[in-house]
């Protein structure tokens, strides 16, 4: 993956955009020139381009970003490469950090034991190296879980799974199931609890927390098979539920980087995990169920299960007086239809916390949404103090993050509601778990919280 070696056998690999290509042009080699020359190579988006010496060993790779920072190429190259080799970005557009970003999301494969040969990459600095290698645990574990099946990914796996990673060895890890997730987590114990993969609720934290340390608490939904429930999703929109945790993993994600990072900050990571399955003891359209916090929810869609377990964990986090809460959870079609796959929505009670999230460097991979107040009457329940999904289906991302505002733990604390997908068809020219609103993350928290 990465290497703080860079050995003789290192290949250059040059990445050139478009509109920088003329200039780096005028400065190689006739050779090059007519190299490039020939094959018809100006830098252009995702473009490889091998260039032999004489005797036909590999003397470098030019690989083109087009005008818009596209690293498609460089991620392409990294998946099909073996060997050693080093980046030449002077004409580049893109940030540094994203090029290794796309080295390491290239080179990811499907749970650590895979036999296909991995390349590696040279890191000049050791504490760039460190980042990027800590970077590559993370979500390359994230991802596992997010493309592991729903048979083999029950919420116990998934517990253990947790437990044996040995990048929360210094953290506190509990857990709780059964009579414990009842009390404390009635609503997550409610969807689990048609299921033979029976519910539980994990909590890690990086350091022990007393009563007035305000940690950031990092929510993740975890929901490892969504049926739909009673309100059962047709076949086509089930086919990929096992990514229903995905709000899980990127918590997981976010939550591992940053205590890299944060030498004085308190973070909690709370992951409520069940699956949506259909029993006969299933919850149905029409039940009442109340929250650790007494507030009563009608069950209007049984398919609107994600934002309850969500409910359990911003219940839970008042006992521990945050000062900044952020959640992530595959939890709306809605904002997919607004926004696509790429793009998650996120929401905030803080405008504050909305500019500074805007100034980060990844401000445009992620997009704010409305807390329209008024469209809390479309959660009024004749029965109850709320109703888990609206009626008209219309505004669904909003409604969904409006339901969870109701269950701050209190008005003032800073909060980030993130409606990602957790999937992709398209990121990096890559199939299968994405981590979307992840980095925007990162560098949020690393420019105020450190």
């Amino acid at each position: 993956m990465f290497t703080l070696n860079n050995t003789e056998c290192s290949t250059k690999i040059t990445v050139i955009s478009s509109n920088q290509y003329e200039i780096w042009l005028k400065k190689q080699s006739q050779y090059l020139k007519n190299w490039c020359l020939s094959s018809n190579f100006k830098g252009q988006s995702k473009k490889i381009i091998l260039v032999p010496y004489d005797d036909g060993k590999l003397q470098e790779v030019l690989i083109g970003e087009g005008n818009n920072s596209d690293l498609s190429g460089l991620s392409n190259f990294s998946k099909e490469s073996k060997g050693n080799y080093y980046l030449d970005y002077k004409y580049s557009n893109s940030l540094e950090a994203d090029l290794y970003i796309a080295w390491l999301w290239g080179n990811y494969r499907y749970k650590k034991n895979s036999k296909n040969p991995k390349s590696l990459l040279y890191v000049k600095k050791e504490s760039d190296f460190i980042d990027y290698h800590n970077l590559n645990n993370a979500t390359s574990f994230a991802r596992d879980l997010i493309n592991e099946p729903a048979n083999t990914l029950t919420p116990e796996s998934f517990k253990r799974q947790i437990f044996k990673n040995q990048q929360f060895k210094d953290c506190q890890l509990s857990y709780m199931k059964s009579t414990n997730l009842k009390k404390y987590y009635p609503l997550t114990h409610e969807v689990g609890k048609a299921s033979i993969n029976k519910p539980l609720a994990i909590e890690i934290s990086n350091t022990k927390i007393y009563k007035n340390d305000q940690p950031i608490i990092i929510i993740g939904k975890g929901v490892t098979f969504d049926t739909g429930g009673l309100n059962l999703k047709p076949g086509n929109s089930m086919r990929y539920m096992k990514k229903d945790m995905g709000g899980a993993a990127i918590a997981i994600a976010l939550f591992l980087i940053i205590k890299n990072y944060l030498k004085k900050s308190k973070i909690k990571l709370i992951i409520p995990i069940a699956e949506n399955s259909v029993s006969s003891n299933a919850m149905r359209p029409g039940d009442v169920l109340k929250s650790f916090n007494n507030k009563t929810i009608e069950i209007t869609n049984t398919d609107a299960e994600g934002r309850l377990l969500l409910a359990d964990a911003l219940t839970r986090a008042e006992l521990f007086n945050p000062k900044l809460i952020i959640d992530f959870a595959t939890l709306t079609g809605a904002a997919r239809a607004a926004l696509g796959e790429d793009l998650p929505a996120y929401y905030t009670n803080s405008n504050e916390i909305a500019k500074k999230v805007e100034s980060t460097v990844y401000s445009k991979s992620i997009w704010r949404m409305p807390l329209h107040d008024a469209y809390m009457q479309k959660m009024q329940s004749d029965v109850a103090d709320i109703v888990n999904a609206s009626s008209d289906g219309m505004a669904g991302s909003i409604t969904a993050a409006l339901f969870l505002k109701e269950f701050l733990p209190y008005k003032k604390v800073d909060w980030i509601h993130i409606d990602t997908y957790a999937w992709s068809s398209s990121f990096l020219n890559t199939k299968g778990g994405n981590l979307q609103g992840l980095f925007s993350m990162v560098e949020f928290i690393k420019q105020n919280y450190n």
